[in-house]
């Protein structure tokens, strides 16, 4: 006799744990792929409260050059006013979505699914960072290596060293600026650009000597080494810049790296990312073709401190 059931389980019943799992996949994936968010100080908005945020800056007190209160023994000095900057951001919203059909999911060699989502999360992730980038390449402080001017005259021999970070630290103190709670600055660079500084050969010799797991490298995503009073990471994410040199006369890419010390920027969430389902079905899809997959988050970053970070251009070797 063959078998028969009268209550089968189909897709449309499991939905829920579909859309679960899912999400978390989803997010999964993005998560580890984020490198300066790391680096912001991060506030959230509340729901319910507004898309805008305001930051307010305290400028440093001056410090005294000579004893005030030995003229007038008993006389209080005159009072010292507080100064203020308000820093105010807008959040923005982002977000993308693939559709699938049927046959989509049906006929190909390899799991759509799970690509679609290791996909969306990838694109989430760089998305975000991006964003993140646009913001904190605004900043002031930005130093060319190979004593050059300007992005359109760096020459082929232009490349980042860690004489020139060093600089960049010592900038950093001098204005100021706070160490992460490691006690180091944090140096983020492209893969070129940290092919080009581990040709100094003081840079090597620490690599060689630490470990890839070492306490240091641990702290954050993406570390390769800590020297010199900076942890440095590695991105994929940074964006790189093709450029008309005029130096050498021909195209050349300008690679971007940062340098900061703790609060340079803001990363501000009023919705954290999220991802969304669809299945198959309703009045737009009466046959059930098509379901849906994406993500969507609305955020702002900002920068909070000109003094506090350091933006470099230079050539790379790679």
């Amino acid at each position: 006799m063959p078998y028969t059931t009268t209550n089968p389980t189909a897709t449309t019943q499991v939905a829920a744990d579909l859309q679960t799992y899912f999400s978390k996949a989803l997010l999964k994936q993005a998560k580890f792929k984020t490198v300066l968010d790391q680096f912001g100080y991060n506030e959230n908005i509340p729901s319910a409260s507004s898309k805008t945020i305001s930051f307010t800056q305290y400028s440093d007190l001056a410090p005294l050059t000579t004893a005030n209160l030995n003229a007038s023994e008993g006389v209080s000095p005159n009072d010292t006013a507080l100064t203020t900057t308000a820093i105010t951001a807008v959040v923005d919203q982002a977000g993308a979505f693939v559709t699938l059909t049927d046959l989509a999911k049906l006929t190909p060699k390899h799991p759509v699914m799970q690509k679609t989502i290791e996909l969306l999360g990838v694109q989430g992730a760089r998305s975000y960072d991006n964003l993140i980038f646009n913001a904190i390449s605004a900043g002031t402080g930005v130093y060319y290596p190979g004593a050059v001017a300007s992005r359109a005259t760096l020459t082929t021999s232009s490349y980042l060293t860690f004489q020139d970070v060093l600089k960049g630290v010592v900038n950093l103190r001098k204005n100021g600026a706070s160490e992460f709670d490691d006690g180091n600055f944090v140096l983020v660079v492209t893969p070129q650009v940290e092919g080009d500084l581990l040709q100094d050969t003081q840079l090597q010799n620490v690599v060689y000597r630490q470990q890839p797991n070492s306490h240091n490298n641990e702290l954050y995503k993406g570390a390769i080494v800590t020297f010199g009073g900076v942890t440095i990471v590695r991105s994929n994410q940074l964006a790189s810049n093709v450029i008309l040199n005029t130096g050498v006369g021909s195209n050349q890419t300008a690679h971007v790296s940062f340098l900061f010390g703790q609060n340079a920027y803001a990363v501000t969430n009023l919705q954290n990312m999220q991802t969304y389902t669809q299945q198959p079905g309703g009045i737009a899809d009466p046959l059930e073709q098509r379901m849906t997959v994406g993500w969507k988050f609305a955020f702002k970053s900002v920068v909070l401190n000109q003094n506090f970070f350091y933006r470099f251009e230079s050539i790379s070797r790679y």
